[in-house]
């Protein structure tokens, strides 16, 4: 759930992530509890820190090699970023995201006496990818609202010791990922978001037609680029080696067929691309850890044998006609 910090705790608990923090003390800050099962989807999304800050009076920060990712969502009062771009600062408004890559120095405080604003530390990994071809810089966000509904709407349902609140705070945390990834969907270049796009309808084209003996050479051709490019933009926009993408796809696909169906081993072999058994089952124990057999076994579904009953009742007469069963 979230919790108020005392302000000792508060400035202690952000000196690991700035080299100098100044706050008043009557700030108040509220931190999104992420080692609770519910944000599961924050944790898996390397988001390290999320929280909200009523900042009063006075307030600084300073990072000079910052190893996180950091995203300022302003939504009351002013503040001012200072960068080595603009030294003389510019000023942060409401409804304004502030984007800090990670190793870009970094200054900013408070204009005037009360500033408040949505924080969240972002792991520097290929999760956020987006962040990492920018500079620190002030845009208009497209997401400001549905953060703050989806924060307090996650603090809410965090408070309900209910099943069904459960799932509602794990949907609200699956909801802040989504906004955060929209948001900083608009940090790629237009040729980025086409090319991604453009990869997007590869993989759908490789999971459609598994069974295919897919190459580098092949796949290139499939996208109308060089292998080689496709090798730099699948791992600079997917964090994987093209045939990696192609695997994971396959194994996917055999990790449901595995639940979902009673298959022979050897025929979902067949069915994600494997030419034998054999070859297929140590390529799925490489990727999960375990044999095709034991991963059914584990996670099995039962599959509902299909029963029908027929129905041997007389039909009434129809205008004289009799009706017989023999």
């Amino acid at each position: 759930m979230g919790k108020s910090l005392k302000h000792e705790e508060f400035e202690q608990s952000l000196k690991f992530l700035a080299d100098n923090l100044v706050i008043a003390p009557d700030s108040d800050r509220k931190l999104l509890n992420l080692s609770q099962p519910e944000a599961t989807p924050l944790r898996e999304s390397d988001i390290i820190l999320a929280s909200t800050c009523d900042i009063r009076k006075k307030f600084e920060a300073e990072r000079q090699d910052p190893t996180v990712h950091i995203l300022i969502f302003s939504l009351e009062g002013k503040a001012r970023l200072f960068t080595e771009e603009h030294r003389k600062g510019i000023t942060i408004e409401p409804n304004q995201v502030i984007i800090l890559p990670a190793h870009y120095p970094h200054y900013y405080t408070m204009d005037g006496t009360y500033w408040k604003a949505i924080w969240f530390y972002l792991a520097d990994s290929d999760t956020w990818h987006q962040v990492r071809d920018s500079k620190p810089h002030i845009r208009t966000s497209i997401t400001c609202g549905e953060l703050v509904n989806a924060m307090e709407g996650f603090w809410s349902e965090s408070l309900r010791n209910e099943t069904r609140a459960r799932l509602a705070a794990r949907h609200y945390a699956e909801i802040i990922v989504l906004n955060i990834e929209r948001e900083l969907d608009m940090e790629e270049s237009s040729g980025n978001r086409e090319m991604r796009q453009q990869l997007y309808k590869l993989w759908d084209v490789v999971g459609a037609n598994l069974e295919k003996n897919w190459t580098v050479a092949a796949l290139a051709e499939e996208v109308g680029i060089s292998p080689q490019h496709l090798y730099r933009v699948s791992m600079h926009l997917c964090g994987h080696k093209p045939m990696e993408m192609v695997t994971l796809l396959r194994m996917r696909n055999a990790q449901e067929l595995l639940i979902n169906t009673n298959y022979m081993i050897k025929v979902i072999a067949r069915l994600v691309g494997y030419g034998d058994a054999f070859s297929f089952s140590a390529a799925f124990k490489k990727h999960s850890g375990k044999s095709p057999r034991l991963f059914q076994k584990e996670n099995r579904k039962e599959i509902p044998t299909e029963i029908v009953k027929w129905n041997f009742r007389k039909k009434t007469a129809v205008k004289g006609v009799k009706n017989e069963i023999s």
